[in-house]
């Protein structure tokens, strides 16, 4: 084959891809803490969003009456409680573990009862923790769905740190946490605020990890109230991206039938880059569907709704991204941060806000389940898609995903599954690979043959550039040769590429590979695999990545694939074919074929073992589909060439070549014409 327009293609393929690298690490890679940044988190009182919508900040900005000053009346004593439980794992019949506080009616850490928190141990997945720096737990932990403040009639009263008074309750099938608490005017009682967590029992079949919220505000008084309610999201959610922190908040609206997603990673939210609104109730605004702060794997989702569990945002004036201790060194304590619009109350009357939270994983066989409509019908399954990213065909990731995740169900192991798929798609390139690569080195012996009739033509014609290319196009016609062939030796590659990013794709968005391994040391293929643990972890500075592994599969990748390159079919050396220009840049690119593999094993260090796994069971198929095809091409050689059935007319007409030549020509005369008839 002619090596050196593959080797040309892969060389400004790779240098795109250490480009987009490097941007990609500018952009969203660990972010360092500022100059003079405080060592320890401002105090905790809350803070008013950044935008405020209409009709929200008239009542903030309203000043308070001196002799109307309002306190929040609450529990003495600090008290914790849970619900759920993850004993039993799959068998429990909670889907996950939440340990609630009164400290601001919150959630302190919620666990998965399906999913482990590593490969290293059985410990469950915590999606939700308290904060930490290091290993010492903050004195003040961020809680998660804490309200901060209640603004009545214009006057802010805060609730961050407010004790509510406590009670659980067993109720048919779930777990009820009741919390409650009252605002005063002196001594007269104004508002009771109750906040409920009601967890169900749900099997592990269904997949669904549904966890309910509610507020109700009863006015104590003789007199309607205006109320508007501020609460940040959940807290502690921590990445589980390889390259780059993956955190993410979302905001989903519905536009002409379909979610529209307004989403910022932690990293945009600390350095406030962009516009932190996720949302804003307005005139025209698309409706709000859900809000949710997430990973690459598990979210935090929040849907309001109404009594009758229907979508309903018509409380919700704004959602926008919130670093809540304002200090870009704990990102985790990135969230969303939620405002209502203002609630009306009449006396002796209660308004009641609901949401439906999904905690778990961002699962596909859960999201696309027509069980779980109310799942389908929200497009929950927008966040994985979002994670395919602009590179891939987010049909052929989805399709990754079921065929691999079938794959398993026969073979009970991913890694397995990736050999078969390997199989699966040489088997259907092995046609095109086969006949590129037989024209290929048959063009190339023909090539050889021509180089002294090529030659003649250069110097009849040495002057005149037009005249050398028509004659070599005449020349290409009566010997029956397609210079086109010589681009098509890269076409299998080129067709592998989209399946490479499609399945790299579906391995940081499949949760069901999480913590799944292959074989040995390769525990995790979502992970790069790690043969030898360092002591010490050291710094690649191009790509700004910490090496704390020796990792062996990157380097059989690089293995293989020079094994792949090196057994290529070429042409039958001749003293013509050896002279000509062509087989000397081939020469030279072989040589280049070390330090290309040296290469390859750089980038693909900190890929999922899964991908590498892919693509060193690829290059070793294809290693043996190159030594059945050289040895098919040795066996037409010693035959000789078989005669046509059919003798081949002469095209009357110009070859593609020619013609895309020529209208290039036009293109340049028309445009040297313009420029004329300008000046």
């Amino acid at each position: 084959m002619d090596n050196k327009n593959f080797f040309r293609a892969l060389f400004w393929a790779l240098i795109v891809f250490l480009l987009w690298q490097w941007i990609a690490f500018q952009l969203w890679g660990p972010k360092k803490p500022p100059a003079g940044a405080s060592a320890s988190p401002p105090p905790t009182t809350a803070t008013a969003p950044a935008t405020q919508p209409a009709g929200v900040a008239k009542a903030r900005t309203q000043p308070a009456a001196p002799h109307a000053e309002l306190h929040p009346v609450g529990a003495e004593t600090a008290e914790t409680m849970t619900l759920g439980e993850i004993a039993g794992h799959k068998k429990s019949p909670y889907r996950m573990e939440v340990d609630l506080t009164n400290i601001g009616a919150a959630i302190t850490r919620l666990r998965l009862s399906d999913y482990r928190q590593n490969v290293q141990t059985e410990d469950r997945y915590e999606l939700l923790a308290p904060e930490t720096e290091g290993e010492e737990q903050l004195d003040q932990p961020w809680r998660s769905v804490a309200l901060e403040k209640i603004v009545v009639d214009g006057r802010e009263v805060p609730f961050t740190d407010v004790k509510w008074h406590a009670r659980k309750e067993e109720a048919a099938g779930a777990q009820i946490a009741h919390f409650t608490t009252s605002i005063a005017q002196g001594d007269q009682p104004v508002l009771e605020l109750e906040r409920t967590y009601r967890l169900p029992a749900q099997p592990f079949k269904t997949g669904r990890h549904d966890l309910f919220l509610s507020l109700a505000i009863r006015n104590l008084s003789n007199e309607p109230h205006e109320v508007i309610v501020t609460e940040h999201g959940a807290v502690g959610i921590a990445a589980e991206g390889r390259f780059h922190r993956d955190q993410t908040v979302y905001g989903a609206t519905l536009h002409q039938g379909s979610v529209h997603l307004q989403t910022l990673t932690f990293g945009d939210v600390v350095a406030g880059k962009k516009n932190l609104v996720l949302y804003e109730r307005e005139p025209g605004a698309n409706p709000l569907l859900w809000w949710a702060t997430a990973n690459v794997y598990f979210t935090f989702t929040r849907c309001p709704i109404n009594a009758e569990a229907t979508p309903d945002s018509g409380w919700v004036a704004l959602v926008e991204g919130a670093d809540l201790d304002r200090v870009e060194r704990t990102i985790e304590d990135v969230t969303t941060r939620t405002t209502t619009v203002p609630l009306t109350i009449p006396a002796g009357a209660e308004k009641v806000l609901h949401t439906a939270v999904y905690a778990g994983p961002k699962d596909r066989e859960t999201f696309k389940n027509p069980a779980n409509a109310d799942y389908v019908k929200l497009d929950y399954m927008a966040q994985i898609t979002h994670g395919y990213g602009s590179c891939a065909f987010n049909f052929l990731t989805d399709w990754m995903i079921v065929l691999l995740n079938w794959l398993e169900s026969v073979f009970h192991n991913f890694g397995v599954a990736i050999f078969f798929l390997v199989i699966i798609v040489r088997v259907i390139l092995h046609p095109i690979t086969k006949k590129t690569q037989v024209n290929m080195v048959k063009m190339q012996q023909s090539m050889g043959s021509l180089q002294p009739k090529m030659e003649e033509i250069k110097k009849k014609y040495a002057n005149d550039n037009k005249r050398i290319q028509e004659e070599t196009m005449k020349l290409y016609r009566e010997e029956g040769i397609n210079p086109l062939t010589q681009m098509m030796g890269c076409l299998p590659m080129f067709l592998q590429m989209p399946i490479w990013i499609a399945l790299y794709a579906s391995l940081s968005n499949n949760v069901a590979m999480r913590c799944r391994g292959f074989v040995w040391w390769i525990k995790d293929l979502t992970a790069p695999d790690c043969l030898v643990p360092l002591q010490h972890a050291f710094h690649v500075p191009i790509f700004g990545w910490e090496i704390h592994c020796f990792n062996l599969l990157p380097i059989l990748v690089g293995v293989t694939m020079f094994a792949q390159q090196k057994l290529m079919p070429k042409p039958k050396k001749t003293a013509q074919a050896s002279s000509t220009s062509q087989a000397q840049q081939a020469e030279q690119m072989q040589k280049m074929m070390p330090y290309m593999s040296l290469l390859m094993i750089i980038i693909f260090y900190k890929f999922p073992s899964g991908l590498n796994l892919y693509i060193m069971t690829s290059s070793l198929f294809g290693a043996l589909e190159q030594w059945y095809i050289r040895k098919h091409i040795h066996k037409q050689d010693l035959e000789g060439p078989r005669p046509k059935p059919h003798p081949t007319k002469p095209r009357s007409g110009p070859s593609l070549l020619e013609r895309l030549q020529k209208k290039a020509e036009e293109a340049q005369k028309t445009s040297s014409h313009r420029g004329k008839k300008n000046r």
